[in-house]
């Protein structure tokens, strides 16, 4: 029972960030979508942060399980991992939103203690996948993680770049000056990492 209660409300919290600004979302209003008292939730999460960044280990646990199974089967070049990385963090809206909050939002306002046992977990899989990235695309000991971090560090801001509000899109679409501004996110994401992927072969290079 506990554990269900418990994944009713990081369910519900996801259905209202899917419909609205994290800013907006109550622990009241993730009480009444999830059908319980409001109380209810404080004995499962502290703060909403608290949710939330719970929510966002879930959305990175389910990443970093596509990406191990992606350079497990081997992909064919570094051009064909970027546009795979590109596609899949394309389709995974929810997580750079709550990625973009990380940082600036969630960190600052849960326990040291507990942001410290997600940053634990985090770095263990960093250590995997960035192990399976070297053995992929030939990247020198060290450098797998260094791309990971680098991409976490990257992805949401170029995800809300990518993502203007509606009014703001139709007034820079409709600048010349500013139409530059409007970026394609997989596009932008692609051509970055094939960037960082070219920086670490030639470092590798001048550094055998």
């Amino acid at each position: 029972m506990k554990e269900r209660r418990r994944r009713d409300l990081l369910t519900a919290a996801l259905r209202l960030l899917e419909r609205q600004p994290y800013e907006t979302i109550t622990m009241s209003a993730v009480a009444a979508a999830a059908d319980v008292a409001k109380g209810t939730t404080y004995l499962y999460f502290p703060t909403r942060e608290a949710l939330f960044l719970a929510l966002l280990a879930e959305h990175y646990a389910a990443w970093f399980d596509a990406l191990d199974t992606c350079l497990r089967e081997g992909p064919a070049s570094a051009d064909a991992w970027t546009t795979w990385v590109a596609a899949e963090l394309s389709a995974r809206p929810m997580f750079l939103r709550l990625a973009g909050l990380l940082h600036v939002v969630l960190e600052a306002n849960v326990p040291v203690a507990e942001v410290v046992s997600f940053k634990r977990s985090l770095a263990g899989r960093l250590a995997t996948s960035g192990a399976g990235l070297e053995a992929a695309l030939e990247l020198p000991p060290g450098c797998g993680v260094r791309l990971l971090l680098w991409l976490q560090a990257v992805v949401p801001g170029l995800a809300q770049m990518a993502a203007p509000a509606p009014e703001l899109h139709q007034a820079l679409r409709g600048d010349a000056m500013l139409a530059g501004l409007l970026i394609d996110f997989p596009n932008e994401l692609r051509a970055l990492l094939g960037a960082l992927i070219r920086g670490l072969e030639v470092a590798k290079e001048s550094h055998p």
